[in-house]
């Protein structure tokens, strides 16, 4: 394993040596990619080599392409592959082909190098031997120019494997530069755009399924489409740690909502795996398919299938463009049918563990790189409407005024000084509108929102209360009518005590701090639904800019993001399974 840092520093000759093998027998690729340093990222380097590959002569690249051995071919039977290639092969199962098998594979083989004169190419980290024959079939049907492309494209991600267990660069800058190729894939041009089971959030998905297999872990997507990885370590009756959070985003959204508690993980797994580390569970990282709800209008649809709460009623639920969930889902290639079979067991889990951005400001405000959420708050959401008596603006006194605007705006200061008068309590009128309203004309009819959060459902409630006895306060003493009715409720989620405990321990250790800053959570995350499931926690990362989340200015800086995955190593080290 060498540095970024280190090979950046190395003269053409060391550079060359140091990725020797990435590209099968064609250390050319490297020599080409070197005028690129020095590179900024692991992933910078891997675009540096595969630009290089692609620029090449054609003859070059069919050199290259058949510098490559077959699939469990002569070469392999006789032991005569590269070292990287007899592990991939193995890892595929290969080596223990059946003689039917070794038979399709030989056949395929031949016929495939027959139509297109080079061999069959399959990165076949994550492939079982019934699915690279499956593929070898498949891929016979394509033109030439197709296979030399994908041929092209699959040493790539070869090469991006390799390179995986080659080259090593500090937490946080890896993850931040995972964060960013991952905005790169957007449905607008100009910001980060992902929702569910669009082709980009298809492209995600088999993204973050790389990176997990990258990590050596046995990946897959789902029936919902959630991207699952897990690293088997324990015995077989051992007890799983999952962790992980959603890839989908809100409209024009930023980096590290969701995805910081997919990547960081990733990279944590990566490196314990290659130090040699054994954790005495197994783990599962999870990329939630679905937390925000902006395609089909329904939240938590991976981590709810996985905690058994998937309502089968939403398949119906129809997108923008009038496509039925289910329609989607059989798009994308998944079986709704299946969806049920992926609830996990409560009795085989040790737990669930959230990292993820803070999306507010008080780790920014207070200095603190990280925190323990002690809670996930409850919400109760109204929706109002004041009815007065509009009027001409210039001709009704004051006095004798029903103006339906005022009272709103006495609701509005009312909210305000009830809940900013509770630690935690927080209340909000988001939507303020009068319809058909005038420059001159007194409102008669005025429409808001209400939004009550805290983390302790009793103290939410008592709040509500006095809130609605306000109204009606106010409503009779301004001589307008006030309708209220609820929208929302959703209750608290308090974190498992055991869980909140040993993250800060981990956050001590790693840091060195007394004791690590604990906090309630205001947004609605995958944990909420994971918590009906099994113990659940969170961690908390500061982010900048005031805490903007949801917002294309969005940032995490890699120092943070430093702490947060030695914090994460730390407590899975350290977490004892009970």
């Amino acid at each position: 394993m060498i540095t970024l840092a280190e090979l950046n520093r190395l003269d053409r000759a060391g550079f060359v040596a140091a990725l020797d093998g990435l590209y099968e027998h064609s250390p050319w690729v490297a020599d080409a990619a070197f005028a690129a340093a020095p590179f900024a990222s692991k992933l910078a380097l891997l675009d540096a080599l595969n630009a290089a590959m692609l620029a090449a002569p054609e003859a070059r690249q069919l050199d290259l392409i058949r510098a490559h051995p077959e699939l469990a071919g002569k070469a392999a039977i006789a032991g005569a592959l590269t070292a990287a290639s007899t592990r991939e092969q193995a890892g595929a199962g290969l080596s223990q082909c059946s003689p039917d098998e070794y038979a399709s594979l030989h056949r395929l083989n031949a016929e495939y190098r027959a139509r297109f004169g080079f061999p069959f190419i399959l990165a076949v980290k994550g492939h079982t031997r019934a699915s690279i024959i499956a593929s070898l079939a498949a891929r016979l049907a394509n033109d030439r120019a197709t296979e030399q492309a994908r041929a092209l494209h699959e040493i790539g991600r070869i090469a991006g494997f390799r390179l995986a267990d080659r080259v090593s660069e500090p937490f946080g800058d890896e993850i931040l530069a995972m964060c960013a190729r991952l905005a790169t894939l957007s449905e607008q041009a100009d910001g980060l755009t992902c929702t569910y089971l669009t082709p980009v959030h298809q492209a995600t998905a088999a993204l973050l399924r790389d990176w997990m297999l990258e990590a050596g872990l046995d990946a897959q997507i789902d029936a919902i489409g959630n991207v699952v990885g897990r690293w088997r370590r324990a015995e077989p009756d051992a007890r799983t740690l999952i962790t992980g959070s959603h890839y989908d985003t809100v409209i024009n959204g930023g980096h590290f909502d969701g995805r910081l508690g997919i990547v960081l993980p990733i990279v944590v797994a990566r490196r314990l795996r290659q130090a040699g580390v054994p954790l005495p569970f197994d783990l599962e990282i999870v990329g939630f398919c679905e937390e925000e709800g902006v395609r089909f209008k329904s939240t938590f649809l991976g981590s709810g299938a996985i905690a058994g709460r998937f309502d089968p009623a939403v398949l119906a639920r129809i997108d923008g463009a009038g496509m039925t969930m289910r329609d989607a889902l059989n798009a994308a290639g998944h079986d709704p049918a299946a969806i049920a079979g992926i609830a996990r067991d409560p009795a085989s889990l040790l737990g669930f563990v959230e990292v993820h951005i803070e999306q507010g400001p008080v780790l920014l405000d207070e200095g603190h790189a990280v925190g323990v959420v002690t809670a996930i708050n409850g919400s109760l959401r109204y929706r109002a409407s004041i009815t007065g008596l509009a009027g001409h603006a210039g001709t009704v006194p004051m006095h004798l005024r029903r103006d339906a605007a005022a009272a709103a705006a006495e609701i509005v200061l009312m909210v305000e000084q009830r809940c900013g008068a509770v630690p935690g309590l927080v209340g909000t009128v988001g939507l303020l509108e009068v319809p058909g309203g005038a420059v001159n004309v007194i409102p008669g009819r005025c429409e808001l929102s209400i939004d009550l959060r805290a983390p302790d459902d009793a103290v939410r409630d008592a709040a509500a209360a006095d809130v609605l006895r306000a109204i009606d306060t106010i409503a009779s003493r301004r001589g307008v009518t006030a309708t209220v009715v609820p929208i929302v409720r959703a209750d608290a989620t308090p974190c498992a005590p055991a869980l909140q405990d040993a993250l800060d321990s981990s956050i001590r250790r790693v840091t060195g701090i007394t004791a690590s800053r604990r906090l309630p959570s205001g947004a609605g995350h995958d944990c909420m639904m994971m918590a009906n499931l099994t113990p659940s926690a969170m961690l908390f990362v500061r982010c900048g800019n005031g805490g903007i989340s949801h917002h294309p200015d969005e940032t995490l800086s890699a120092g943070d993001a430093d702490i947060a995955a030695q914090v994460f190593a730390d407590f899975l080290t350290h977490l004892e399974p009970t």
